[in-house]
């Protein structure tokens, strides 16, 4: 049997291909920029494998739906992008809904492992991507801190005891290239006098900054938790602390398809259990004013 995981990454999107016993038998990378309109071409040939369960690509989770339970509300929930704008991930959730053996892969947020007091005004505490990849860790360690670096966004993530505890990421934490944490004062200046825009949260950001912080919040996290630090990602050699493993593949890809294998009874089947999940990424939201959000969501 043949499972498969796809990790849709800013440059490419990485699809891998494991078998029952976890061995990888198949790995490719795709320009995220052919995505978009070639979406229905990569779905396709992701299926000429015949795999028996595919973990889709799933930006900020919903937990384990299949092709007929993703809707519009769905992959607006997961993309939180424009309906009227056709993005890669957006695209390729579409294209996969033709297909019964296909479902999404929750967020950190959505975890019942997370205790509920730390999602309160949260939306991304770790996209699906990186619950990937601390599956895919998990496989090899029962505690640690997984520092994942993009090139654009990081996370860090807690597993204790096998459960993943704790997730910081998204615009939180400043990217290389993003700002990160936006001062309350300025977003209401921002929203007063100017607008605020996907590209003012994920531009100008200092390099310097986020560093500093990643390292100081993992390294707090490690002491506290007497665990490793696990750096993965495309940007992880620019952080100075932590272990840094090597592969010729990217390790959501195959940790989405470690998830498909544990949930198709194969060798990780015994740790499915890291992934129980409901809710949704805007579920624990209690700003003033979140109510008029929720209402134009449900109109989808």
């Amino acid at each position: 049997m043949i499972f498969a995981g796809v990790d849709p990454g800013t440059e490419t999107y990485a699809v891998a291909f494991i078998d029952e016993v976890g061995r990888l038998v198949r790995y490719e990378e795709v320009p995220t920029e052919s995505v978009k309109k070639g979406a229905l071409s990569l779905v396709k040939g992701i299926q000429n494998l015949r795999p028996a369960l595919v973990a889709l690509p799933s930006g900020h989770g919903m937990p384990f739906l299949r092709n007929r339970e993703i809707d519009q509300r769905a992959v607006f929930l997961m993309t939180l992008q424009d309906p009227q704008v056709e993005g890669p991930l957006r695209s390729f959730l579409l294209a996969s809904k033709t297909y019964t053996n296909v479902f999404t892969v929750p967020g950190v947020i959505e975890l019942k492992s997370v205790p509920e007091y730390r999602k309160v005004n949260s939306l991304d505490m770790g996209t699906a991507d990186k619950v990937c990849s601390a599956f895919f860790y998990r496989t090899m360690f029962r505690d640690f801190v997984l520092v994942e670096m993009g090139r654009h966004f990081s996370s860090i993530i807690t597993v204790r005891e096998g459960y993943i505890i704790n997730g910081i990421g998204g615009t939180v934490i400043p990217g290389l290239e993003s700002p990160g944490a936006l001062d309350g004062e300025i977003a209401y200046l921002l929203g007063k006098l100017s607008h605020i825009t996907k590209e003012t949260v994920y531009t100008r950001g200092d390099e310097r900054k986020s560093l500093e912080i990643i390292e100081g919040i993992a390294s707090y996290l490690s002491w506290k938790f007497s665990c490793p630090i696990i750096v993965s990602g495309p940007a992880k050699d620019a952080l100075r602390i932590g272990e840094k493993f090597h592969f010729r593949f990217k390790e959501a890809a195959v940790g989405a398809a470690m998830i498909a294998n544990a949930l198709g009874g194969g060798l990780y089947r015994e740790h499915a259990v890291m992934l129980e999940s409901d809710n949704t990424p805007i579920s624990f939201v209690k700003l003033k004013g979140w109510e008029e959000v929720v209402s134009w969501i449900e109109t989808l």
